[in-house]
């Protein structure tokens, strides 16, 4: 499991990925969108990305990773 620490800036947008994986589990990541301070551009930072669990699971970690908790 790896999570990210960074302090997130507003967000624009977020962006779930969900794929099965051959032995039931699933893989999922979580990113979200944010707009660069200094220069004219967006920026993805990786929320959270995790590989082996269940759908509750990855259904949870989406939750948490929208509303900020963890």
């Amino acid at each position: 499991m790896m999570a990210c620490t960074t302090a997130r800036k507003a967000v624009v947008s977020f962006f779930a990925e969900i794929a099965q994986l051959p032995d039931g589990t699933y893989y999922m990541s979580l990113t979200a969108t944010t707009i660069d301070d200094e220069e004219p551009q967006l920026l993805n930072m990786e929320i959270e990305c995790r590989r082996g669990v269940s759908l509750d699971e990855v259904f949870g970690v989406i939750k948490s990773g929208l509303t900020g908790s963890t």
